[in-house]
């Protein structure tokens, strides 16, 4: 994956592996992802990938306490997203925790041009994107289970 920096130098810099894609993720896709995960900031991120086909970026972010059903909204009919959804889960042991879940948006309507766009840049972000564990996959509204993702997560 190379990452894009809005800096001066503009250069992008080699992370882990290509893309086969060619599709690089922007700088603050991984910058906010980390701001979610350390200091809990949003209740999810959507990434999309630009109009130009060449970035990975940041379409919206939840703000913390935004329920599922907002997350759900913004993804949109007859295209594919990229999200990542804090997860409020119970632990075998009984304690409450949360996690952050990959989830792979790809609506059953999108043309085959988007799907197999996102589909060859998925893997590159989701190991940008350090410590997502598990992934979820959603091709129709109804795949879209806060109960069943809960349960992806580790829920009990």
């Amino acid at each position: 994956i190379f990452i894009v920096s809005n800096s001066c130098e503009g250069a992008a810099r080699r992370v882990k592996g290509p893309m086969s894609s060619g599709v690089v993720a922007e700088q603050q896709c991984i910058d906010e992802f980390d701001t979610m995960k350390i200091r809990k900031s949003y209740s999810y991120i959507i990434y999309k990938i630009s109009d130009d086909k060449k970035y990975i970026q940041i379409e919206c972010k939840g703000e913390p306490g935004a329920s599922f059903a907002e997350f759900c909204s913004k993804l949109p009919d007859g295209d594919c997203r990229y999200g990542i959804l804090d997860v409020p889960i119970s632990t075998k042991s009984g304690a409450e925790a949360n996690k952050l879940i990959f989830v792979c948006w790809s609506d059953d309507n999108a043309s085959v041009k988007p799907k197999m766009l996102y589909a060859s840049s998925k893997d590159a972000l989701k190991k940008a994107l350090t410590g997502i564990t598990e992934e979820y996959q959603a091709t129709d509204r109804s795949d879209l289970d806060f109960e069943e993702i809960k349960k992806k997560a580790g829920s009990c």
